[in-house]
């Protein structure tokens, strides 16, 4: 009873029509790309990863990719990869780890300022991204070149999407087959810092905002042979980040993926489902089937131990609706064979 009511809170929440039951998500396995683990104040990773298997027994994720979200420097909430390590080890069947966020972006954050990056911090750069390379990560993330700040504890952080290290990461990534999930609000022009209820949570944010979608495409284009995964599509804070958008950049560039989230937070014109309907919105859907090979799933969830604090919002139940909202002959492309292929699962 306690899990209907929460199913039940979630869907309403989303906009989605309850039937009474859970998504049918169990009768199709799928891999979810982009999660997180967090130990709570006492660092109990394997116990998120329980809390992780937990969900996804019960939803039909046959693996899950975790990551440290892009951290900067002296928060306190930088993830160490090391601590997921045992995680991957103790479930290697179910867990695969991708590695930067704690460190790489960590590094990116540091030098933005700098106008031209030293070619120590280069070599150094280069160094830590090879070690996580030895450490067995599938790719690099969670990088970031535009993060809004959700909370007072919770840091604003920006570069240029073309930085220095940035290009030095694509050329790393296209050498050795590995995919960066890139983290970016859409900034199509110079504009005043949005404001919402969710946005106005935090005194971090700037007052405006510079265009990044240029720098985004200098990135892209970079290296053909690095495979960039934009992450949280259908997830926009400035409302520039469509499936128009997405349409055109899928066009123009060969190498760009993209990560479906769903969240009740964030512009709902940009959204994937349609408010109220139990439909995916033909923009999105029609977007689907012109480039079915180009979308995987990102729930985007943070997993800690029993009776840790939330970080944001329940989106698992939501996402598996959206799998069962899927044409058939898209599901299996964008659940499974797609991360097999970005990924080399």
């Amino acid at each position: 009873m306690k899990l209907l009511t929460r199913l039940m809170i979630v869907f309403i929440i989303f906009g989605i029509p309850w039937t009474g039951r859970p998504a049918e998500a169990t009768d199709f396995k799928f891999i979810d790309t982009h999660n997180h683990l967090h130990g709570g104040r006492d660092g109990h990773y394997m116990a998120g990863a329980g809390l992780a298997l937990k969900k996804m027994n019960q939803l039909g994720i046959s693996k899950m990719i975790i990551m440290p979200p892009p951290g900067s420097p002296g928060h306190r909430g930088v993830v160490d990869i090391n601590n997921l390590i045992p995680v991957i080890r103790s479930y290697p069947q179910r867990f695969a780890l991708m590695g930067g966020g704690g460190d790489l972006n960590v590094m990116i954050m540091k030098a933005k300022l700098s106008r031209k990056v030293a070619p120590n911090l280069k070599k150094r750069f280069k160094k830590k991204a090879l070690e996580l390379i030895k450490k067995g990560v599938v790719g690099f993330g969670e990088l970031t070149a535009e993060h809004f700040s959700f909370s007072k504890t919770h840091p604003y952080e920006s570069v240029a999407p073309d930085h220095e290290l940035f290009l030095l990461l694509a050329d790393i990534a296209g050498e050795r087959g590995l995919p960066i999930d890139f983290h970016m609000e859409a900034v199509a022009e110079d504009i005043p810092f949005p404001k919402s209820k969710f946005l106005n949570r935090s005194y971090h944010n700037p007052d405006r905002l510079k265009a990044n979608l240029p720098g985004f495409e200098r990135l892209i284009s970079h290296n053909r042979n690095a495979k960039i995964i934009w992450a949280h599509a259908g997830w926009c804070n400035t409302g520039y980040r469509t499936a128009t958008l997405c349409r055109r950049l899928l066009a123009d560039h060969p190498n760009l993926y993209m990560s479906l989230k769903l969240s009740p937070e964030g512009k709902k014109e940009n959204r994937i489902l349609e408010a109220g309907k139990n439909t995916i919105k033909q923009e999105w859907l029609s977007l689907f089937q012109a480039f079915p090979d180009r979308f995987i799933i990102g729930t985007d969830q943070f997993y800690g131990p029993p009776g840790s604090k939330q970080i944001g919002p329940q989106k698992t139940e939501a996402m598996s609706h959206l799998i069962s909202l899927l044409p058939k002959e898209l599901k299996h492309h964008i659940c499974v064979e797609n991360v097999k292929h970005i990924f080399n699962l």
